[in-house]
């Protein structure tokens, strides 16, 4: 299973939520499950965009964890 991580590249670039939201068009919803690192079953093109706002591969966002089942 993959999860999104956003946390580290997010302090890392020094945005806020609201900043992401404002350049992505993404809802607050949709981020704020971004920067939960918990599974959630998001739509490629929502990778792409966050992907695209953080200027890198949509690989550099996912990591790999177990699967809890």
């Amino acid at each position: 299973m993959y999860i999104v991580n956003l946390y580290n590249i997010r302090w890392r670039k020094k945005y806020t939520q609201e900043e992401i939201m404002a350049a992505t068009g993404l809802s607050r919803n949709t981020v704020n499950r971004l920067f939960k690192c918990q599974y959630y079953d998001f739509k490629l093109s929502t990778l792409e965009t966050i992907a695209k706002f953080f200027n890198c591969k949509i690989n550099d966002i996912l990591i790999e964890v177990e699967n809890d089942k």
